[in-house]
């Protein structure tokens, strides 16, 4: 056998090995809940040491993580080759939002609040912050882009703070339903965020400065 022909065996089981570790680790957080399994559990399922266990996932939470973003890499390979067949960006977002928050958020929930809560612990943890990084922002990065080609989204400002800001309203509308679904409703309030994004938070009443008096006056302002 070759060194690298030994080598691809070597990462293929140990692919094999995690992949089986977050499938019945999953199987048991949904039998008897996450707090109630335990790690030697999960090794004792997996038929693997504990100390292997570990060298695999630190933690029950880093399992989670594992579970949550592959969820998210599959949802992200769907979502690039349907906005590329929508007219605008509006739709593009919309639809965005939509298939993410109810297939991931809405359908996982409990899964959810532990990998947020596990992300936000690691948020200024360089070895583990990137590790935790799904990938979604490609699918955010193309909305920006196919709006610059199509002319409905601005230059002026940067591709990457355009898609930290939808990252951010896209979760803070998600987290908003989590804790409240009754005042706010998913998808209401998906829709509102798109909107806010796209329109702007104006009502587009303003007037422009007009001169009474032979003085300039901002007509509508307070101030």
């Amino acid at each position: 056998m070759t060194p690298l022909s030994h080598t691809n065996r070597r990462e293929r089981k140990k692919f094999e090995t995690r992949q089986k570790i977050t499938k019945i680790a999953m199987y048991l957080f949904g039998k008897q809940g996450f707090d109630a399994t335990t790690m030697e559990q999960i090794a004792d399922e997996v038929d693997i040491s504990k100390a292997t266990l570990y060298n695999y996932f630190p933690v029950k939470e880093s399992i989670i993580s594992d579970y949550w973003q592959k969820n998210v890499k599959d949802l992200k390979l769907q979502i690039l080759e349907l906005i590329q067949l929508l007219p605008d960006t509006k739709s593009r977002i919309q639809k965005t939002f939509t298939k993410a928050a109810n297939e991931l958020f809405r359908s996982k929930q409990d899964i959810y609040k532990i990998y947020l809560s596990y992300w936000l612990r690691n948020l200024n943890n360089p070895s583990l912050s990137e590790k935790l990084q799904s990938g979604f922002e490609d699918v955010f990065t193309m909305i920006i882009k196919l709006g610059h080609q199509s002319g409905d989204i601005r230059k002026d400002i940067p591709v990457e703070l355009l898609v930290k800001y939808l990252e951010v309203e896209f979760l803070t509308a998600c987290i908003s339903w989590l804790s409240d679904p009754k005042l706010f409703p998913l998808e209401k309030t998906l829709t509102h965020t798109v909107s806010l994004f796209v329109d702007g938070a104006g009502t587009g009443s303003r007037k422009s400065k007009s001169k009474i008096g032979g003085k300039d006056s901002a007509q509508g302002s307070l101030l």
